[in-house]
């Protein structure tokens, strides 16, 4: 691997993305929310009415990767700055705070067509912000702590 900061960041948000997305469709199958990451990034693209097709979910999902990615590389410099210890705790109020700062904004701003309109599931999605930033931090720690190891 690398220790490339953008490489190693986007890679790490791109793996922290992956329960984040997985704990938002079990929220969607089981009716707790209308609509998951993939379908809100979809949204920014299409009306509301093809936001289940396919391509549609295609794009959404190329453009929610795209952007944890580039958060990825934002948590990977932070990291840096302020050290690996307690990344995990660093990653849950990262996580809150992305919920606050990008998703609030854009959901009460209506920029994507996909609507949440009951508190529930602006509630239920909080979470998976929180599992995106703990996880992304405790990928960058693990790879950090493996390549301590390999020096040695």
């Amino acid at each position: 691997m690398t220790k490339d900061t953008f490489i190693l960041g986007a890679i790490a948000g791109i793996l922290g993305n992956i329960p984040k997305t997985i704990v938002a469709w079990i929220f969607f199958y089981f009716g707790f929310i209308k609509y998951t990451f993939i379908h809100i990034a979809a949204g920014y693209f299409v009306p509301a009415e093809f936001l289940d097709s396919p391509v549609s979910l295609l794009s959404g999902f190329l453009a929610d990767y795209t952007v944890a990615a580039f958060l990825g590389i934002i948590i990977y410099l932070i990291l840096q700055r302020s050290g690996l210890d307690f990344a995990e705790y660093k990653g849950l109020g990262i996580g809150a705070l992305l919920y606050v700062v990008i998703y609030g904004p854009f959901m009460s701003l209506d920029i994507t067509r996909a609507s949440l309109l009951t508190p529930l599931p602006n509630l239920l999605l909080f979470f998976p912000h929180i599992i995106y930033g703990i996880s992304t931090c405790w990928i960058i720690k693990k790879y950090y702590k493996s390549m301590e190891h390999k020096k040695i």
